[in-house]
């Protein structure tokens, strides 16, 4: 790691980075939580409400926000039931 990176390469790094290990956890639930588990997780994400919380005052954190909600969701609604 001893290149110099733009500060927008570093972001896009950090980006890639997040979204991997995002994806390994995911995979890791998907093997372990029972079916009545990754339907409830999916529910408490859909009633979180961006609009009322702190972070959403930025627009492009609120749009983070509802694209990881909704990433989640997809990867429960195809995860097969166990």
């Amino acid at each position: 790691m001893s290149e110099s990176f733009t500060h927008d390469q570093e972001l896009i790094s950090d980006l890639v980075a997040c979204q991997l290990v995002i994806k390994q956890i995911l995979d890791v639930i998907d093997v372990i939580a029972p079916a009545h588990v990754r339907d409830k997780m999916s529910q408490q994400l859909k009633s979180i409400d961006v609009t009322s919380h702190h972070a959403a005052r930025d627009p492009i954190t609120r749009r983070a926000i509802e694209k990881a909600i909704t990433l989640i969701d997809l990867k429960f609604d195809q995860a097969p039931t166990h």
